[in-house]
């Protein structure tokens, strides 16, 4: 995923936009996070003084497992970064922003687009807002199945005082 910068560092513009299709090389990680191979990228970079910086949001799809009916999905997600181009990179660096090293007039943007796609993941992802979940009792799915169970619970705490009624 390499960007050539060459010729935004070579004129007077302030701005430069790069609207693109990533893709993501790395084989196991696609394979571990379960992602698409594609990602859209979005990104404007900006000249500030001596500085370059990257304002930057990325796109992309997943196979996930919803934690309420078990059900395999599709899932999108949109993260949003900024990062400082540098040339050299600091180690005592600690910003919200990336460092992404710029070598020859290009930058790789594999290595900083998988750390947005680590932190960006849900920790828990749900198919729909409004997922009914599964029965705790006969593990139908609720969603697309009604289940005759008894919605009926007695607090374990409190069973002991059923049997004081029936004396």
């Amino acid at each position: 995923m390499l960007i050539n910068l060459k010729k935004f560092l070579l004129s007077d513009d302030l701005v430069m936009n790069v609207d693109d299709r990533l893709t993501i090389m790395d084989e196991e990680f696609l394979e571990k996070n379960k992602l698409k191979k594609e990602i859209e990228f979005s990104g404007r970079f900006f000249k500030v003084e001596k500085s370059l910086l990257l304002n930057a949001k990325i796109n992309y799809f997943y196979s996930e497992t919803c934690a309420r009916c078990l059900e395999e999905f599709e899932n999108k997600i949109t993260a949003n970064f900024n990062a400082i181009i540098v040339d050299k990179l600091n180690d005592d660096y600690e910003a919200e922003d990336i460092e992404i090293l710029i070598k020859d007039s290009c930058i790789d943007l594999e290595e900083p687009i998988k750390q947005v796609v680590y932190l960006s993941m849900p920790m828990k992802a749900l198919c729909k807002t409004d997922c009914k979940g599964i029965c705790p009792k006969c593990g139908i799915n609720l969603n697309t199945d009604k289940c005759e169970c008894n919605d009926f619970v007695i607090d374990p705490r409190l069973e002991k005082l059923k049997t004081l009624l029936s004396d």
